[in-house]
């Protein structure tokens, strides 16, 4: 099992290391990353992600903040 988990993680750092050198690449050659970002967020819609995980966010803390409020008796 030791040997499978190497094998996954070798898999995960080496596309991370390709991945890291396409976009040193691009930004060496000029590319703006501005677009590079633009064109992320048109294929994995990147924004709402982390619109929906900050909106979730704030919920989680009011939710706990009132839990608390109401355990204090405030």
């Amino acid at each position: 099992m030791k040997k499978g988990w190497r094998v996954i993680l070798g898999i995960v750092l080496v596309a991370l290391v390709v991945g890291g050198i396409c976009v040193g690449v691009g930004l060496l050659t000029g590319a703006d990353s501005a677009r590079i970002t633009q064109n992320l967020d048109e294929h994995y819609h990147l924004n709402a992600y982390i619109d929906a995980y900050i909106n979730y966010g704030k919920e989680l803390f009011q939710y706990f903040a009132n839990q608390f409020r109401t355990f204090i008796g405030i």
